[in-house]
């Protein structure tokens, strides 16, 4: 039964009424039934498999041997080399296969393309769209218009090898009425039998001294020596880490600090991604009870810190000195700088 309030009827006349039926229906009667929260909801993922090899011989451009399985957020690599580094142990001769479902926000024609060091194909819906299996780079490859439905997910699959040199590979597409773009990954989602339970997203903050980590799950209290078992890659440099501590605005949330910062840009969308792993050795549960198996996972550099003198913040439009002389920095002995050099 449900009670209704009398339109124009102050609320506290309808508590005798209320009591009354209680005490005739019992207490049991009008046990308040549980509402699920926005907290409680199931996290659905959002990235993709990525699972890194090492090839059988230099230029075999095959699957041989599986090093590492993560967590991708999407296919935006401008520069591959640190995280074929991380999870292989060597930049050259390296294959990676991404796999999940990719989910288009319009009906319609969608037309993908790549462009990368070295070759790559990529497979939507099962049928190849994109066949580049090729040692050369940065030659863009374009699909067929591909017929996708909004909200109905497809299977996708991305392979790719890197052969010697730079490394780089970006997943564009170009939905219906649109602008080409990189596949966002709000777009993507980790393939239905990818039983993954680790951080879904790697944050550094804007003060550029903590990182966030976000899971599915809630989490219990992070037990002490948690960093003996996290490694952070930011930026293609690995990172000191220091204490970990429950996010308090947020139980599915980890902060860790940072020894040193993280240097960042203005926008606080500075290039580069923070790349975390843990061992699954360092006693993290959910707050099930259960462990965190080991993973591997990335996210986007936000922070805003900039490297600064001590008197930078004295410095105004209103004070700084204008006038010349200014300092002539100017060197007594040179060093030649020819030889053989490398690029990168």
């Amino acid at each position: 039964m449900r009670l209704r309030r009398h339109p124009g009827r102050p609320a506290h006349l309808g508590r005798p009424l209320a009591l009354l039926l209680a005490g005739a229906l019992g207490v049991a009667g009008l046990t308040a039934v549980p509402t699920a929260t926005a907290a409680d909801d199931p996290v659905e993922i959002q990235g993709l498999k990525g699972e890194y090899f090492t090839q059988s011989a230099p230029g075999a451009f095959d699957f041989d041997e599986l090093k590492a399985t993560g967590l991708d957020p999407n296919i935006d690599f401008g520069n591959l080399e640190p995280r074929l580094k991380a999870t292989t142990g060597q930049a050259d001769d390296v294959s990676v296969r991404w796999t999940g479902r990719i989910v288009p926000e319009k009906t319609g024609s969608t037309t993908f393309s790549m462009i990368g060091d070295n070759g790559f194909r990529l497979w939507v819906d099962g049928k190849i769209a994109i066949d580049h299996w090729q040692d050369d780079w940065d030659r863009e490859q374009t699909s067929k218009p591909v017929e996708l439905t909004a909200g109905r997910a497809y299977d996708i699959k991305v392979e790719y090898f890197e052969h010697y040199g730079g490394s780089n590979l970006r997943l564009k597409w170009t939905p219906p009425g649109g602008e080409k773009k990189a596949v966002p990954r709000t777009a993507l989602r980790i393939p239905a039998d990818f039983d993954y339970d680790g951080a879904i997203n790697a944050t550094v903050l804007r003060d550029g001294r903590s990182l966030k980590l976000d899971f599915a799950q809630k989490l219990a209290a992070p037990p002490a020596g948690l960093t003996d078992h996290l490694d952070a890659v930011i930026g293609g440099a690995k990172w000191p880490l220091g204490t970990v501590k429950a996010d308090p605005a947020d139980e599915r949330s980890l902060l860790v600090g940072l020894k040193e910062p993280v240097v960042g840009n203005k926008t606080g969308n500075a290039p580069g991604l923070a790349d975390i792993r843990y061992d699954g050795k360092g006693g993290l549960n959910g707050k099930d009870g259960d462990a965190v198996n080991q993973f591997w996972t990335s996210g986007p550099n936000h922070s805003r810190h900039q490297l600064r003198t001590k008197w930078a913040d004295d410095v105004t439009p209103g004070n700084a000195h204008r006038e010349y002389p200014r300092p002539q920095l100017k060197r007594k002995d040179w060093q030649n700088l020819n030889g053989s050099w490398q690029f990168a």
